[in-house]
């Protein structure tokens, strides 16, 4: 994943999220103030899949079941092919390298058999699928499945799913779920951000609950007795211990640095509900600004690597030294990401901690990155692309699963000496990127698998990772509007974020002066934030 994307898909508020017009020409007269009616749909009922069992438990505050290994013997999570023969074209991301095409990928061509389709991806790559969703609508060829960001600033979402998309929500709500198995295995959480004007028009994308971390390099963190800290003066102290010659401390993504720091002075996830039942948005908080401050501090203290901002190579200069510590989505893909620089690399996550007299909080992820919307069409053919999404969202330890990530084996995929499912040449190049796209679609929730990381201690690192989100878990801070619709949200946020986010850079950097924000805060209250801000409230009000 790019570092554009990870600042996209993570918690904060990210990278340049473009505003793109869009369906200009659906037609629809949908109503706009929909913040009311969203609070009222009954959500699926949660049936946790239960034919494999984790090594390590998850719970209902996000933490992420565990397997150790990978299962000597697989399940079938789907009774029958989904499909009906017919042609099904999804529009999706994909956050690595484009597969070979359809016609030249003998396992695309197997997949759409052992779905019983013929499957047609429009695969859009970051950054530009914004443009490439606009482009694909304008056509008015609407695609049969259809992923929806929410934060990527794709506009006029409500229009589209009333003029061109089916309603789900009889098909999915409560118990009606259960006629799709996978479907079902997700929890409301997931299902929140697909509720859009009081009915469910998708299927979710899951992502791990867990939000932005500091991943320090424990060879540059060894010298300063680790990465970890009791106090902002105990972190600044490591930072100038750790930092000459060649190193620095910390990555120059000055607006991901406030945002993980600022969990230490306590600023809420991203709106606080004050007791009158009031929002606060999180930028606007003394916590945040406090968090703003002790980042000019660390700037001034010459600890950020004198680079871009936007660099992409920050993992790499971590993996080598020259960095001591990034931010990361989650700390499963802290790991991760630079287990497969280094796969002798074990990543150390920095627990929030506290700060300004405040308990240090973590910020509980969306839990997705979107949902899948289904075209309009007869009641038979909707039901199949639900039976088509069920199949995509099978679980770890199936057969559909393994198929869809890893493809056929001896050709697509080997086990390794540990078991562990690893790409051929051929599946790198037919399956990998495929399959990137249609895990955005929708898929399992997140679970930690010793076959997702690098290297030989992949089983370390699951109990390492499941370790740090049991510390965490104590810290979580839920986002109040988590599930409640706001039309200003999705005209103005895109906006104001660019604008907050460039801010802080430049006070970081010391381009501007910090008594800018607090009426930068003020200016955008008329231009859209309180509008987002009484949205939400009604909404809540409304739905307690």
């Amino acid at each position: 994943m790019s570092r554009r994307s990870f600042l996209n898909l993570s918690t904060a508020v990210a990278a340049g999220a473009v505003a793109t017009p869009l369906l200009t020409a659906c037609g629809s007269k949908a109503n706009q103030k929909t913040e009311a009616a969203s609070s009222k749909v009954k959500l699926p009922t949660y049936v946790p899949f239960d034919k494999v069992k984790p090594d390590l438990a998850p719970n209902a505050q996000g933490l992420s079941a565990g397997f150790l290994t990978y299962p000597k013997s697989l399940v079938q999570s789907v009774a029958k092919k989904p499909g009906d023969g017919s042609k099904v074209t999804v529009l999706t991301e994909m956050w690595t390298a484009p597969p070979k095409p359809k016609g030249s990928n003998a396992y695309w061509d197997a997949l759409s058999k052992e779905m019983g389709i013929e499957l047609n991806a429009i695969l859009g790559s970051d950054p530009g699928y914004p443009d490439k969703f606009s482009a694909t609508i304008a056509a008015n060829d609407l695609p049969d499945l259809m992923w929806i960001p929410p934060n990527q600033g794709i506009q006029h979402v409500a229009q589209l799913l009333e003029a061109k998309c089916a309603d789900l929500t009889e098909l999915l709500s409560g118990d009606a779920v259960k006629a799709y198995p996978n479907l079902a295995n997700m929890q409301p959480a997931h299902w929140k951000t697909a509720v859009v004007n009081g009915k469910i028009w998708g299927a979710p994308s899951p992502y791990p609950a867990f939000g932005q971390v500091y991943g320090g390099n424990p060879r540059v963190w060894g010298k300063a007795d680790g990465f970890s800290a009791t106090s902002p003066e105990e972190f600044l102290s490591k930072c100038k211990e750790v930092t000459g010659g060649k190193t620095w401390a910390l990555e120059p993504i000055y607006v991901n640095a406030v945002s993980v720091l600022s969990q230490c002075f306590g600023a809420p996830n991203r709106w606080l509900q004050n007791k009158d039942g009031s929002l606060t948005f999180w930028m606007e908080t003394d916590e945040y600004a406090e968090a703003l401050n002790f980042a000019i501090k660390l700037k001034k203290a010459g600890v950020f690597y004198p680079g871009d901002p936007e660099m992409a190579d920050a993992y790499i200069k971590m993996a080598q030294g020259t960095i001591g510590a990034c931010v990361h989505a989650n700390p499963k893909g802290a790991r991760a990401d630079i287990r497969a620089i280094d796969p002798e690399l074990a990543i150390e996550i920095l627990i929030p901690f506290s700060a300004g007299g405040k308990a240090p909080k973590h910020a509980r992820h969306l839990g997705t990155i979107g949902y899948t919307a289904v075209k309009k069409g007869s009641p038979e053919r909707v039901k199949m692309l639900l039976e088509v999404l069920n199949y995509l969202a099978a679980p770890f330890g199936t057969k559909e699963r393994e198929f869809l990530q890893f493809g056929a084996k001896d050709e697509d995929f080997t086990y390794d000496a540990n078991g562990y499912p690893k790409y051929t040449k051929t599946g790198k190049a037919e399956v990998e990127g495929l399959h990137s796209g249609l895990a955005t679609a929708t898929t399992a929730p997140a679970a930690l698998i010793a076959s997702d990381f690098q290297g030989e201690a992949q089983a370390q690192d699951v109990r390492d990772i499941y370790a740090v989100e049991q510390k965490l878990v104590p810290m979580i801070a839920l986002n109040p509007t988590v599930g409640f619709y706001s039309d200003g949200y999705t005209e103005h946020y895109p906006k104001m974020s660019t604008d907050a986010n460039d801010l802080v850079n430049d006070i970081v950097a010391g381009r501007k002066n910090i008594s800018e924000w607090k009426s930068f805060w003020s200016d955008w209250k008329s231009k859209g934030l309180d509008q987002m801000r009484h949205e939400y409230e009604k909404a809540i009000a409304a739905g307690s």
